[in-house]
C-alpha cells in the first residue's frame, strides 16, 4: 500500500482537532463541575489553574465562589482580596467581599470593605448607612458622627415632603458645621448622634404607617439638647419646629416641661415667663408655670398665673381648688376660705368644699375666722372621719372642748377609730377641767388598748391639766414601768413633785434612779423636786452623784454646795466642802465657798487654809473674790480671773467696770457667746465705738452666731468705710450666715479693687459655685490648672465648675490629675472618689478608691465608694466582697446592708439577702428609722419570715 507521510500527518491532526472539540479546556471544565455538584473537582482544578495564572481576575472570581461553597471562608475572602489588589476599585468585587465579611462575622474587616465603598460609590446612601451602623456597634462616636454628617447631606438633598423631616436634617447640618476644624467634642457628638437616630425614628413609623404624636419625637430631640447642657440651642431648635409645624408654641412649651422635669426650675420658669409675653393666654403654659412656680416654693407667682387661668377658663373649677390651697400657702386663708366657699355655690355642694374651708381656717389660727367658718358649716351632716377630725380641731382652737370631745369620741368608738384619736380625746378631756369626764375618758381609752404607752402618757398629761397630779403621777409609773425613757422618767419626776407630798416624790426619785442610775438630767431633776418641796437633805446625795459624774464640772459642784448650805447641817456641810475641793482641788471659787461651808460648819483651821492658800486674806465674800480677781487678772491667770469676775458679775450686774473685765476676760479664755453678750451690750450702748463693734462682732462670729456678727460687722464697716480688711472679714462672716449673695456683692467689690488676697479669691470662687455661677468661678479657678501640682482644694473646685458647666471631661480630667499629684494622701483621695462618684464619674472614682485602697485597704469611704461602682458594672461578686470588708469596718450602716442583701438575691442568695436585710432592719429600728424603700423582691423575702 502506498501510504503517503502527510496524509499520516493529516489523518493525527484531525483527530487531535476533533478531541479538542469533544473535550474542552480545563477552565471551561470548572463551571460544568460546579453545576454537576462535583466541588472537589472544580476546587482541584483551580488549584492548578490560578498557580498557572494567579492574576486572572475571572478565575479568582469564580474561586471566591468555589471556595465559599466548599466552606472555606478564608481562602474566598483571599481570592477577592487578590483580585481587589490587581482592581482596587472593582465595586462588584468589594461588594462581595463585604458580604463574606458579613456572613463570616468579621464586623471590623465589614466597616473596612463599606469605607472603601463609600470613597468610590460618593453618591450612594447604602455605604454610609451601613458604616453608621458599624460605628455604633463598635461605639466609635465621633466616626459614626462623621459618616452621620455626610449620610445627612445625601438625605437631605432628596426631595422631603415631611416638615419634621427637614427640620431634623436642617438642625444635624447647623450641628455639623465647622465640625471638622474644631477638636473632638463628646456632647456636640452625642448630640449630632442622638437627633440623627430620632429622625430615623420617625421615618421607620412613617414608613409603618403608626400613629404618630410629631411632639413626642421633638420631645426625645429636646431631651438630648438639655442632656450636653445647650439650653439656648434647645431653644431655637424648638422655635424652629413651632414655625415650621405650625404648631404655636407646643415645642417650647414642652421645653419649659423638661427643663421642670429635670428640677431646673429657675431655667424653666425664666423660659415659661419669656413665652408667656408671646402668647399670655396660653392655658397649657400657664398650668406648666403653675406647677414650677410651687416646686421652687415660688407661691406667689403661681397665685397670680392662677388668679389668671381662673379669668380664662372660668368653667375649670380644678384651678380654683389649686388656687385655693396655694391661696393656703401663700397665708391668704380668708381668700382661700371665700374661694371655696364660692366653689361650694358653683357646684351646688357645699359638702366638697367644707373641709378645704375647714382646714384653711385651721392653719390660720385666726379665731375669728374659725369660728366663722366652724358656724357656716354647723348645719352640714358629713361623717367623714378626716372632716370631723379637722372640725374637732378647730374647736379645740376656739377653746370649745366639749364640742370637740363629743365628736373626737364619736370617731373614736366608731368602727375607723385609731389610737390618734384617742390621743386627741384624751387632750380635749384635760382641755375641759372636767374630772369625772377625764377619769371617764382615760378609762374608755385604755380599754381601747390597755397597754398603749402613748395613750397614758396622754392620759397622765389630762390629768395634769384638770389639776389631779397624783392620777396623772400613778400614769406615769406605769408609763416608766414600761418603757423608762429618759423624757418619761423626767414627767413622772416633776409630776411627782406637783402633787405636794414628799413621800410621792420620793418614791420616783427611787424609781427614776433605779432606771437610769447614771442619768446626770434624771439625778438632778430627782434632787431639784426634793428642793421644791423643801427638803435639801433629801435632795443633796442626788446633787452629789451628778458633781461625781459630771467629773467635777463647775456648775455641779457650786450646786453641791449651795444644796448643802440649805440644809443647815454641819455634816452635810463637811461633806459637801470636802467633795468640792476633792473634785476641784484647784478652783478658786470652789475654795472660797469651802472656806465659807466649812466656817459655817465650825471647821475654822480649813477654811483659814483655804483662804490663805488661795487669798491670804480674810474678809467680806464679795470685797474677798474683787480682790481675787484682780490678783489673778494682774498675774496672768486669766482662767481663774474669768471665773472669779464672772461671779463677780452675778452679785452686781450693773457694775460696768466688772461688766468691761469680764467681757475681756471671756474673749482671752475662749467663751465666745459670753463675750459676744457683753461686748453686744456695750456696743448698743455706744454705737459709734468701733473697738466695740468689732470685739462684739469678733465674740459672735467666734461663738457661730454669724447672724449677729453681721449686725456689728456691719456696724464697724459704717464706721470705717475704706478698711479692706474690715471688709473681708464682713464677706467672710456673711458667707458664714448663709448670705451668699451680700458675699458675692462684697468680694467681688475688693477684687475688682485688686486688694482681695489670694485666699479670698478663692472663696469667692466657691461662692461663685454655691449660686451656680460656674464662668465666673473658673476665671479664677482655672490659672491653677497651669501650676506644676495643682493643689487639693482649688483643684476640688476646679473640678465642681467643669462639673457645673457641663464640661465632664475636663472634671474627669481634673479628678484623674488631682489623683495622681496627691497619691499619698488615702484620706483625700476617698474624699475625691465620693465626689467623682456623686458626679456620674465613675472610672475617675473607681481609679480614685483603688488608689486609696492600696494605702489603706480599710478605708471605710473607699471600700463602700467601690462597692457601688462594681455594682454599676454588674461585677457582682466584687461588689459583695468590697461591702462584706465594709460591713465588718462600719456594722451599723443600714444602707450598705441594704445594697448587700439586694446583690445576694442578683446571685440568687436568697438566704444571704435575708440576713442582711434582717440585720439592717435591726440598725433603723436602733436608729429610730421606720420608712425604707426597698425592692419588691427584698419585701417578699422579707415578708416570708
Amino acid at each position: 500500500m502506498n501510504i503517503k507521510l502527510w496524509r499520516i500527518l493529516l489523518f493525527a491532526l484531525v483527530i487531535i482537532g476533533a478531541t479538542v472539540l469533544i473535550y474542552p479546556f480545563p477552565r471551561d471544565m470548572v463551571p460544568l463541575y460546579l453545576k454537576a455538584g462535583k466541588i472537589a473537582k472544580a476546587t482541584d482544578i483551580l488549584t492548578v489553574l490560578l498557580e498557572e495564572n494567579p492574576d486572572d481576575l475571572e478565575l479568582l472570581s469564580i474561586a471566591a465562589d468555589v471556595f465559599l461553597v466548599r466552606g472555606l471562608p478564608d481562602k474566598a475572602i483571599a481570592s477577592l482580596n487578590r483580585s481587589l489588589e490587581l482592581k482596587p476599585d472593582d465595586v462588584d468585587a468589594l461588594e462581595k467581599l463585604v458580604k463574606f465579611y458579613e456572613w463570616n462575622v468579621m464586623p471590623r474587616k465589614a466597616l473596612e470593605t463599606w469605607e472603601r465603598i463609600a470613597a468610590i460609590k460618593t453618591k450612594s446612601m447604602i455605604p454610609l448607612e451601613k458604616m453608621v451602623m458599624y460605628y455604633r456597634f463598635f461605639n466609635e462616636i465621633h466616626d459614626e458622627v462623621s459618616a452621620i454628617i455626610v449620610l445627612n447631606d445625601l438625605q437631605s438633598g432628596r426631595l422631603l415632603t415631611d416638615k419634621f423631616l427637614d427640620t431634623i436634617h436642617v438642625e444635624v447640618k447647623r450641628l455639623s458645621a465647622d465640625y471638622d476644624k474644631q477638636a473632638e467634642d463628646p456632647y456636640l457628638d452625642y448630640l449630632i448622634r442622638q437627633i440623627f437616630i430620632v429622625g430615623n425614628q420617625f421615618e421607620i413609623a412613617a414608613k409603618n404607617e403608626e400613629n404618630i404624636n410629631i411632639l413626642t419625637y421633638v420631645t426625645y430631640s429636646l431631651e438630648y439638647f438639655i442632656a450636653v447642657g445647650r439650653v439656648s440651642e434647645a431653644y431655637t431648635f424648638a422655635a424652629n419646629m413651632d414655625e415650621n409645624l405650625g404648631k404655636g408654641i407646643d415645642s417650647r412649651i414642652q421645653l419649659v416641661k423638661l427643663l421642670g422635669w429635670s428640677r431646673n426650675y429657675k431655667d424653666a420658669l425664666a423660659l415659661a415667663e419669656k413665652l408667656y409675653e408671646i402668647d399670655p393666654d396660653n392655658a397649657g403654659l400657664l398650668k406648666e408655670m403653675v406647677w414650677l412656680a410651687q416646686n421652687d416654693n415660688k407661691f406667689l407667682l403661681a397665685e397670680s398665673v392662677l388668679e389668671k387661668l381662673v379669668q380664662l377658663e372660668p368653667d375649670n373649677n380644678k384651678h380654683r381648688e389649686d388656687l385655693g390651697n396655694v391661696y393656703m400657702q401663700t397665708g391668704k386663708f380668708d381668700q382661700a376660705v371665700a374661694l371655696f366657699r364660692d366653689l361650694a355655690d358653683r357646684v351646688g355642694n357645699f359638702f366638697k368644699y367644707a373641709h378645704d374651708m375647714l382646714r384653711a381656717a385651721l392653719y390660720s389660727s385666726d379665731t375669728k375666722l374659725m369660728a366663722e367658718v366652724v358656724t357656716e358649716t354647723e348645719h352640714l351632716n358629713i361623717s367623714e372621719p378626716d372632716y370631723l377630725r379637722t372640725r374637732a380641731e378647730l374647736l379645740l382652737g376656739l377653746k370649745r372642748p366639749k364640742e370637740a370631745y363629743a365628736m373626737l369620741r364619736a370617731l373614736a368608738e366608731g368602727p375607723g377609730g385609731v389610737v390618734e384619736d384617742y390621743v386627741r380625746l384624751l387632750d380635749a378631756a384635760g382641755a375641759t377641767g372636767d374630772a369625772k369626764l377625764i377619769a371617764e375618758t382615760v378609762d374608755i381609752a385604755l380599754r381601747f388598748k390597755p397597754d398603749d404607752i402613748s395613750l397614758m402618757r396622754q392620759g397622765a398629761e389630762a390629768w395634769l391639766a384638770a389639776g389631779n397630779p397624783v392620777k396623772a403621777y400613778n400614769l406615769y409609773r406605769k408609763v416608766v414601768a414600761a418603757e423608762g425613757s429618759e423624757s418619761d422618767i423626767l414627767a413622772m419626776l416633776t409630776t411627782a413633785a406637783e402633787t405636794q407630798n414628799l413621800s410621792i416624790a420620793k418614791e420616783a426619785a427611787e424609781i427614776a434612779v433605779k432606771a437610769l442610775p447614771d442619768n446626770v438630767k434624771v439625778l438632778a431633776q430627782a434632787g431639784e423636786i426634793m428642793l421644791w418641796l423643801n427638803s435639801p437633805i433629801d435632795g443633796y446625795p442626788y446633787f452629789k452623784k451628778v458633781a461625781v459624774l459630771n467629773g467635777g464640772e463647775k456648775e455641779s459642784v457650786m450646786k453641791l454646795m449651795q444644796v448643802a448650805s440649805f440644809t443647815t447641817n454641819r455634816k452635810i456641810f463637811r461633806d459637801a466642802a470636802s467633795t468640792a475641793v476633792k473634785l476641784r482641788p484647784y478652783d478658786e471659787q470652789v475654795a472660797l465657798l469651802a472656806a465659807s461651808v466649812w466656817a459655817a460648819a465650825g471647821d475654822t483651821a480649813k477654811a483659814e487654809q483655804l483662804i490663805v492658800t488661795f487669798a491670804d486674806r480674810k474678809g467680806e465674800t464679795y470685797d474677798m473674790l474683787l480682790k481675787w480677781a484682780e490678783f489673778a487678772d494682774s498675774s496672768g491667770l486669766t482662767e481663774e480671773a474669768y471665773r472669779l469676775y464672772d461671779q463677780l458679775y452675778s452679785l452686781s450686774s450693773r457694775n460696768k467696770k466688772i461688766r468691761d473685765n469680764l467681757a475681756r476676760l471671756a474673749g482671752w479664755t475662749n467663751r465666745p457667746k459670753v463675750a459676744a453678750k457683753l461686748f453686744g451690750e456695750m456696743s448698743d450702748e455706744k454705737p459709734r465705738n468701733l473697738s466695740l463693734a468689732l470685739q462684739a462682732a469678733k465674740g459672735y462670729s467666734d461663738a457661730l452666731a454669724y447672724g449677729d456678727a453681721v449686725t456689728y460687722y456691719e456696724r464697724a464697716l459704717a464706721l470705717k468705710p475704706t478698711d479692706y480688711e474690715l471688709k473681708i472679714e464682713l464677706a467672710k462672716t456673711y458667707g458664714f450666715a448663709g448670705m451668699n449673695a451680700k458675699r458675692i456683692i462684697l468680694l467681688n467689690e475688693l477684687y475688682n479693687q485688686g486688694v482681695l488676697p489670694q485666699a479670698e479669691k478663692i472663696e469667692l470662687a466657691r461662692a461663685y459655685i454655691e449660686e451656680k455661677d460656674p464662668e465666673k468661678a473658673l476665671k479664677i479657678l482655672e490659672p491653677y490648672a497651669r501650676l506644676k501640682v495643682l493643689p487639693r482644694f482649688e483643684g476640688f473646685l476646679l473640678a465642681t465648675v467643669y462639673d457645673q458647666l457641663g464640661r465632664g471631661r475636663e472634671a474627669a480630667s481634673v479628678y484623674k490629675r488631682l489623683g495622681r499629684e496627691h497619691s499619698k494622701d488615702g484620706v483625700y483621695l476617698a474624699r475625691l472618689g465620693a465626689e467623682a462618684l456623686f458626679n456620674n464619674h465613675t472610672d475617675e472614682a473607681f481609679n480614685l478608691f483603688l488608689s486609696t485602697l492600696r494605702l489603706d485597704k480599710n478605708n471605710h469611704t473607699a471600700l463602700k465608694g467601690i462597692a457601688m461602682v462594681y455594682t454599676q458594672r454588674n461585677e457582682y461578686k466584687r461588689a459583695i466582697s468590697k461591702f462584706r470588708a465594709y460591713n465588718k469596718l462600719v456594722p451599723d450602716d443600714a444602707d450598705s446592708r441594704f445594697q448587700l442583701g439586694e446583690l445576694y438575691l442578683l446571685v440568687n442568695r436568697e438566704g444571704n439577702a435575708l440576713r442582711e436585710f434582717k440585720a439592717a432592719k435591726r440598725i433603723l429600728k436602733r436608729q429610730g428609722v421606720t420608712d425604707k424603700v426597698l425592692s419588691s423582691e427584698a419585701k417578699k423575702i422579707i415578708d416570708r419570715e
